[in-house]
């Protein structure tokens, strides 16, 4: 790779990372629901999923090629169901939310972040499609592993930093104020479209 696949390497990435999608809204939920060191956790945990998509790519072994349309599939699916999972655990907190104070929700133990970062991550039929299509112009075949888990590192630590951001300003005393002020109607909003979104996920993986 010369120094301009590189720099368009970075680009994509970089724009990958900062598009709207599930993940987002997942971590920005963590972020602002349980602190933000949960929501950085959430973000390094997807960041994780990201190196792992991208190593896996860069070593020529994708789970995502056009050869294994079926696992793309199987991805697909259980990715819509952990959005749908989230989602209504979200949806229904929302009557809980009405009498709990914030405080009272945050567990002393902050594990299920990262590995709900993780799992939001790797089952992100979004994410899958991106390494599947952009990410894999890049491999070579003959390419050396240093550049393999270069390339990966790369992908892993731009997802890393835009989630890590987007933990920290979620986390804002304006923000949080207004997460914590209207805790149920936010809980009702983003479950709601974290259901539909694994709604068109679903759809659209029974009409490939």
């Amino acid at each position: 790779m010369n120094l301009h696949d590189w720099g368009a390497l970075i680009a994509i990435c970089t724009v990958g990372a900062i598009s709207p999608g599930p993940s987002l809204l997942v971590i920005i939920s963590i972020s602002a629901k349980f602190g933000r060191k949960a929501g950085l956790l959430s973000a390094v945990g997807h960041g994780t999923a990201v190196f792992i998509y991208a190593i896996t790519t860069a070593l020529g072994i994708s789970f995502l090629s056009g050869a294994a349309n079926y696992i793309f599939f199987y991805v697909k699916l259980a990715g819509a169901l952990f959005l749908f999972w989230i989602g209504l655990s979200m949806f229904m907190s929302g009557y809980k939310a009405r009498r709990e104070t914030e405080n009272s929700k945050v567990p002393q133990k902050l594990g299920f972040a990262f590995r709900d970062g993780f799992l939001i991550g790797i089952l992100n039929p979004k994410i899958a499609a991106f390494f599947a299509t952009l990410f894999s112009q890049f491999v070579v075949p003959t390419q050396a592993f240093t550049v393999s888990f270069l390339m990966a590192s790369i992908a892993g630590m731009i997802d890393m930093t835009a989630y890590c951001l987007a933990a920290l300003i979620s986390n804002t005393l304006l923000v949080k104020h207004l997460f914590l002020s209207h805790s149920h109607i936010r809980d009702y909003i983003f479950g709601l479209l974290l259901i539909l979104l694994a709604l068109s996920v679903m759809h659209d993986s029974f009409n490939l």
